[in-house]
């Protein structure tokens, strides 16, 4: 588990990101925020630069399979 200090730079733009996105893995939006900004102390464009952009290629690269 990874400890969030004032050292990780948590863009809240970033936390809005992906909140709803950790939602799958709770029903708490607090424990969602909290799974988000671990992620962000560790790779600070987790979402907007990581997750968000692969998963719009992989259903893209899906689409492509499905013809």
């Amino acid at each position: 588990m990874i400890k969030i200090t004032k050292k990780c730079h948590i863009s809240p733009k970033e936390v809005k990101l992906g909140t709803p996105i950790e939602m799958e893995h709770t029903t708490s939006k607090r424990k969602a925020t909290i799974i988000a900004k671990q992620h962000l102390c560790e790779f600070p464009n987790y979402y907007s630069k990581g997750l968000i952009p692969m998963e719009k290629r992989l259903k893209k690269d899906m689409l492509k399979f499905k013809k």
